[in-house]
């Protein structure tokens, strides 16, 4: 197995798109029940009117993807805020992350804090477009951004085969 080795600057940005890809992923189901009610609030304004069907099915897809997005942009804006706050309180706004990846498994370094996970120990290693992201626990993860990347094509795959061959299967959520 070829080593990985890079380092990451984590800042804002990242942070919050961290805690976005678990909101986001929690309230999956609770995006449909708001989409579902705006539907319902659409069918009982339209009922007994002289909308033609087309009409009202246009309506009622239309209550249903307000909801959805109305509830979704909230989830959003109260999260960007909450990490945005919670980042200042601790007076880290950003800071540099040394990555290495190899047989033995990924280490870690922040300033003077090292630590190191077999990969038998990660909870799961989850790839969405912008990052990898290697979790300690369920809302705990090393972040390894794409777009800092040297090549970021070839990086990515790098870690993917690496990941493929020493992460158990059901521990993997790769994109490729």
């Amino acid at each position: 197995m070829t080593a990985y080795h890079r380092d990451f600057t984590i800042d804002l940005k990242e942070t919050q798109a961290f805690y976005l890809m678990l909101v986001m992923g929690r309230w999956r189901k609770g995006l449909l029940g708001f989409a579902v009610v705006g539907a319902l609030a659409a069918v009982m304004y339209t009922a007994g009117t002289a909308l033609s069907l087309p009409v009202k099915a246009a309506l009622i897809a239309g209550g249903a993807l307000a909801a959805a997005l109305i509830a979704a942009a909230v989830l959003i804006i109260s999260t960007r805020r909450k990490v945005k706050s919670q980042v200042r309180r601790a007076g880290r706004e950003s800071y540099v992350q040394e990555t290495e990846i190899n047989g033995f498994g990924v280490h870690v370094t922040v300033g003077d804090k090292k630590a190191r996970m077999a990969f038998e120990n990660l909870l799961l290693v989850r790839e969405t477009g912008r990052a990898f992201y290697l979790f300690l626990s369920d809302s705990q993860a090393w972040i390894l951004p794409k777009a800092q990347m040297e090549d970021r094509q070839a990086e990515t795959e790098q870690l993917r085969d690496i990941f493929r061959t020493v992460v158990e299967r059901g521990k993997l959520r790769l994109k490729g």
